[in-house]
């Protein structure tokens, strides 16, 4: 036998064998590359920036913003497994037709005190759950109003034209958050008084001097941030986006943070006057990197596993450590849109904790300062808010094509209802897994098996070839 032609004949057979292997590979490489690309790439419809503020015994009001246009709703209910009464956008009552926004703010009236609620987001065509199952929350007891006082304001845009459609959300020291939204003409206007601790407690601040903190969030066209005092209130001097103001001392002059274009400023440290800091303001009022959660010193939360989370200069680079039975430390950094949360990767403890934030200045001086907070055991939260730790990082998508962003029975159709208390929901920053694109998947896989079909006929080519020559 001829040992040489026997493996000239052999060697076609290797090389068909090897192409057929090389295009099947290729093909699932590239096949799997693009789901993957495309799972990160997703939909941009995807609500972020979720805060539920106004918290009342009749009146909550849920907010947040998508990268692009769509058209939001709530559809909520006391029973988790019937979310059946819809809610839309509130500037979608007062024009009588659907809209698409980038800013989502809903509001919910007509509520029982001291109850639990369960709700859905809608955004677009799909609804968002929280991990599963529906967000929770729970309205307040019921209280006496006290002294109306009102605090008013201008959003601008960097163009300094009016920003209108922004949301603006307001803290006193011990309160929950309070917010509104712009008219057109970027002017707004909320009830102050109406702040309550989260125990549903009115809020007792002082008229001249308690400390304010005041996001502008405008989606798309940016964030700005201020803090001011109750002397500087009516009106607070103007906000612009991408920008961090501090009025607290009655100094207007914007400070040169630009959180639009992502650039570090100056920051705010030592703003204040020296009469203030006599006075005994928190140091805390003037460090430039700010702890909205827990956002008053002994906060309870009925969470074990709570999202940290606060504003600051973009791109800061954050030290956070819980000091606990086991002390948990983590790094994170401000975002675009000068916020950032982290959460730790192990549950807390019932009981007394106390979170620290280190950070560098814009002088590269490390700042640090730290915040007590309880958390509370299982089944005596009360009424405080029961959100998990980063709830819509893992959210439950469903189509909803039934639903109506429009029929709104329970919504008043006032921009300036009166609200009443607040809490905020755990940031959707940090991104949420989204299905991928079919076309270019079945199109990949298509020219996979090309390859293989490919390789496959050239292997039997070649070998039929030599078996002629042989």
């Amino acid at each position: 036998m001829n040992k040489k032609g026997l493996l000239a004949k052999r060697i076609p057979t290797i090389l068909g064998i090897t192409i057929l292997i090389a295009g099947l590979t290729t093909g699932i490489v590239l096949v799997g590359r693009q789901q993957g690309l495309s799972i990160k790439a997703g939909p941009t419809a995807t609500p972020k920036n979720v805060k539920v503020s106004n918290r009342g015994e009749k009146v909550l009001t849920i907010s947040w913003t998508t990268d692009v246009p769509v058209t939001g709703f709530i559809k909520y209910s006391d029973n988790p497994a019937k979310l059946t009464l819809p809610a839309g956008d509130i500037r979608d009552q007062i024009s009588g037709s659907s809209n698409t926004y980038t800013t989502h703010y809903v509001e919910i009236t007509g509520l029982s005190a001291d109850k639990t609620y369960y709700f859905e987001i809608g955004s677009g065509s799909q609804t968002y759950g929280d991990a599963g199952k529906p967000y929770q929350v729970r309205t307040l007891p019921s209280t006496t109003a006290g002294a109306e006082d009102v605090i008013t304001g201008k959003i601008l845009l960097p163009s300094s034209q009016g920003a209108g459609g922004v949301i603006v959300y307001v803290e006193v020291t011990g309160g929950e958050t309070l917010s509104t939204l712009t008219k057109n003409d970027g002017t707004w206007r909320l009830a102050l008084s109406s702040s309550r601790d989260s125990k549903g407690q009115l809020v007792a601040y002082d008229p001249e001097k308690a400390q304010l903190t005041i996001t502008a969030q405008g989606g798309a066209a940016g964030v700005g941030t201020a803090f001011s005092d109750t002397e500087h209130d009516n009106p607070v001097p103007d906000i612009t986006l991408g920008k961090t103001h501090n009025f607290a001392s009655g100094e207007i002059k914007p400070v040169e943070v630009d959180t639009l274009a992502g650039q570090e400023g100056k920051g705010f440290n030592n703003l204040l006057s020296q009469a203030e800091k006599e006075l005994g303001t928190d140091p805390e009022a003037t460090y430039s990197v700010k702890l909205a959660n827990p956002e008053f010193a002994g906060e309870q939360v009925a969470t074990s596993t709570p999202e940290f989370r606060g504003m600051g200069p973009v791109a800061t680079e954050i030290k956070i450590t819980v000091n606990s039975a086991e002390e948990q430390t983590g790094q994170t950094v401000v975002g675009s849109d000068g916020s950032w949360s982290w959460s730790a990767p192990l549950s807390l403890e019932p009981g007394e904790h106390t979170v620290t934030i280190e950070y560098k200045d814009e002088k590269g001086i490390w700042q640090k300062f730290a915040r007590k907070f309880t958390v509370m055991a299982a089944g005596s939260g009360g009424s405080l808010p029961a959100f998990t730790a980063t709830p819509s990082a893992t959210p439950t998508v469903s189509p909803s094509p039934t639903a109506s962003p429009t029929a709104t029975p329970t919504i008043s159709p006032s921009p300036t209802a009166t609200p009443t208390g607040g809490v905020s929901m755990p940031s959707t920053e940090s991104g949420i897994p989204a299905p991928g694109v079919l076309t270019p998947t079945i199109t990949l896989l298509i020219v996979g098996l090309g390859l293989f079909i490919s390789g496959l006929f050239w292997n039997l080519k070649l070998n039929r070839a030599y078996q002629n020559n042989g």
